[in-house]
C-alpha cells in the first residue's frame, strides 16, 4: 500500500523558498519586510500543489494518505506569522519601526523667513506655541525667523520642509500675525522634535506676545516701540545700555535680585504672587508689560 504524507514536501519546499529569498536579500539588498511578504504566500501555494498532485495521481483504491502533522502545523505556523506580517505593512506598523532603527537626530536649520513689506504694520502679534522662543528687536527693516530643529532625521529628511510647517504669518490691516505651530510628527515615532526658533523685529513696531506657558528670551536692545508679554513661562530679559524703556510686571510668581521699584505683594492660600514691580532703563520712553510670568530675569 502505498502512504503519501501530506505536508512533507510543503515543508522542504518553504524551506528551500526561505533559503532562496534570504540568499537574494543579502545579495541584492532587499528589504527584508518584502522579502517576508513574497515568500510566505508562496507556501500556501506548494500545500496546494501538493494535494491537487496527490489527487491526480495517487487517488487510487491501494493508497492511503496520512497527514504530516509537524510540517502542516509548522507551515501554520508560518502562515499565520506572515498574515500578521501583511497587517502590520498595511497598518504601518512596520515602516514605523523601520524608521525607529534606522533613524538619526540631528539638529537642522529651520526654513528662513523673510518679511520687508511692512509699510503700513505697526504691530507684531505672536503666539510661541510649544516651544521656547528668542525675540530681538532689529534697526533692520524687515522681520526675519529663523532657528535650528532637533529631531529625527528619518528616510524622508526632516519633517520641517518650508515655513508652513512650523509657522502661521499672516497680515491683517495694520498687525502681521505669527503663530508657532507644533511641527508634524509621525504618531508611532519615539521622538517627537524640538523647534528653537529666533525672531528679529524691526525696533519701530509694536510687539505682543502670548507665550503660552513657554519659556521666553527677549532682547529689546535700542526698541522703538512697546512690547507686552503675556502668560510667559520662565522670561529671561537681556538689558543693553541702548535699551530705553520701563519695565512693569504685573500678577507674576518670581523675580530675580535685581533693582525691582514699586514692588507690591499679595498672598493667597496656595502662593505668593508679585502684584506689580518695575524698572527703568534709560530714560524709559517705552514700555514692556509682563503679566502672569512665571519668573522673570534681567541680564
Amino acid at each position: 500500500m502505498r502512504t503519501w504524507r501530506v505536508g512533507s514536501f510543503s515543508m522542504g519546499g518553504a524551506l528551500v523558498f526561505l533559503g532562496v529569498f534570504l540568499l537574494l536579500q543579502q545579495v541584492l539588498d532587499w528589504d527584508p519586510a518584502v522579502a517576508l511578504l513574497s515568500w510566505w504566500p508562496v507556501l500556501f501555494i506548494i500545500l496546494g500543489i501538493e494535494i491537487l498532485v496527490y489527487l491526480a495521481l495517487f487517488n487510487k483504491e491501494n493508497s492511503h494518505v496520512k497527514y504530516d502533522f509537524i510540517s502542516i502545523i509548522f507551515i501554520g505556523f508560518i502562515g499565520t506569522f506572515g498574515l500578521a506580517v501583511a497587517l502590520l505593512q498595511t497598518v504601518g506598523l512596520l515602516d514605523a519601526a523601520n524608521d525607529y532603527v534606522s533613524a538619526e537626530v540631528k539638529t537642522m536649520d529651520l526654513p528662513k523667513y523673510e518679511e520687508s513689506m511692512l509699510d503700513g504694520i505697526t504691530r507684531v502679534q505672536v503666539e510661541a506655541g510649544s516651544y521656547p522662543l528668542t525675540i530681538e528687536s532689529t534697526p533692520s527693516k524687515k522681520m526675519t525667523i529663523f532657528g535650528t530643529y532637533k529631531g529625527d532625521f528619518g528616510r524622508d529628511g526632516i519633517p520641517v520642509k518650508e515655513i508652513s510647517d512650523y509657522a502661521l504669518v499672516e497680515k491683517q490691516g495694520d498687525t502681521l500675525y505669527i503663530r508657532f505651530k507644533e511641527i508634524p510628527y509621525k504618531r508611532y515615532s519615539r521622538y517627537i522634535g524640538f523647534v528653537d526658533p529666533t525672531l528679529l523685529i524691526p525696533e519701530n513696531i509694536n510687539l505682543e506676545v502670548n507665550g503660552d506657558g513657554n519659556s521666553l528670551e527677549l532682547n529689546p536692545r535700542n526698541m522703538q516701540s512697546d512690547w507686552n508679554v503675556l502668560d510667559s513661562g520662565y522670561l529671561e530679559i537681556i538689558v543693553s545700555k541702548d535699551t530705553n524703556a520701563t519695565m512693569e510686571v504685573q500678577d507674576s510668581r518670581n523675580l530675580d535680585k535685581s533693582k525691582w521699584e514699586n514692588m507690591e505683594k499679595f498672598t493667597n492660600e496656595y502662593e505668593d504672587r508679585i502684584k506689580s514691580a518695575s524698572q527703568t532703563f534709560g530714560a524709559g520712553k517705552h514700555s514692556i508689560v509682563i503679566k502672569n510670568a512665571d519668573g522673570v530675569n534681567i541680564k
